[in-house]
């Protein structure tokens, strides 16, 4: 089972428009599974549709971005009046068709969270990156018209959402064009006037601006299990990785960040979403607060 099965929620609770197609949780008829070791995505390819409106489906991609007019199921690039950007996943398990052939080593590099710029190399004989990555179309012409403000500012916390969800860092997200020298998505044409760099320009811009996260690459993350659970605070009781629990000691509104438990009780690590997570932390610094203002 995948993680991008929680991926829905996650984004309604970030306020984005999501829009789920009636087979999105199901596995592919093929059997289509990501083939990574936890059997979850190692990143996230963003691609453009090369047409300036598009009929989401299970069988091109993961994902597809774009505005919906009049509450239409079919997804524009621009906004003809009464149009919202939407978000609609179409599959939380590979596609059939998306990533397709490309350079094996650049999926090496986004597993380690290396950054992947410019053009690589050629196509690895027999290797496809379909069941390796979250494929999104964007809807997008792909002559170098600009993405829609609205559309852009939807992905950058799609993006975030997906990277704390994951525990990925931006560098996690490629376009087609860093995966294949066949291809020249997704470009926005604010980025660049060309295709010869739009994609790598376009990406880029997306790392920079959907930024590392609270929870991805600094102490809060890497260090945050062993000082919760250890944590000799008053009123504080570790119980897993983002969570804490009250013990009666303060009168804290909940909810304070207590995560789920699974049937023995004890902390499913990992299932909070942002929100969720920056309650917890919270809690513990007001609850230190007090124990030093009380000292």
């Amino acid at each position: 089972m995948t993680r991008m099965l929680e991926f829905p929620v996650a984004l309604e609770a970030a306020g984005v428009n999501v829009r789920v197609l009636d087979t999105w949780d199901l596995i592919d008829p093929a059997g289509y599974v990501y083939r990574e070791p936890d059997g979850n995505p190692a990143g996230h390819m963003h691609h453009h549709t090369a047409t300036t409106s598009y009929v989401p489906n299970t069988t091109k991609a993961n994902g597809y971005a774009g505005l919906s007019k009049h509450g239409s199921a079919r997804l524009y690039q621009e906004n003809y009046g009464d149009s919202i950007p939407v978000y609609t996943i179409a599959n939380a398990y590979p596609a059939p068709v998306s990533s397709g052939a490309g350079d094996y080593s650049v999926l090496e590099r986004v597993r380690q969270g290396v950054e992947v710029v410019g053009r690589q190399g050629t196509d690895t004989p027999h290797y496809y990156g379909n069941t390796h990555y979250w494929n999104t179309e964007w809807i997008l012409d792909g002559i170098g018209s600009p993405i829609d403000k609205e559309v852009w500012e939807m992905m950058l916390v799609v993006c975030s959402v997906q990277n704390d969800l994951m525990i990925w860092t931006p560098n996690m997200h490629i376009a087609h064009g860093h995966h294949t020298r066949r291809k020249v998505d997704v470009w926005g044409g604010q980025f660049s006037d060309t295709n010869r760099d739009g994609f790598t320009k376009t990406v880029e811009a997306l790392r920079e601006q959907m930024g590392e996260g609270m929870w991805i690459n600094d102490w809060t993350d890497k260090s945050w299990m062993t000082w919760f659970d250890d944590t000799t605070i008053e009123g504080v009781v570790g119980n897993g990785r983002y969570y804490c629990s009250n013990d009666g000691t303060y009168n804290f509104v909940p909810p304070w960040g207590e995560g789920p438990v699974d049937n023995n009780g004890v902390c499913m690590d990992g299932l909070a979403d942002t929100a969720a997570k920056k309650n917890a932390i919270n809690y513990v610094f007001q609850g230190f607060a007090l124990v030093l203002d009380q000292s």
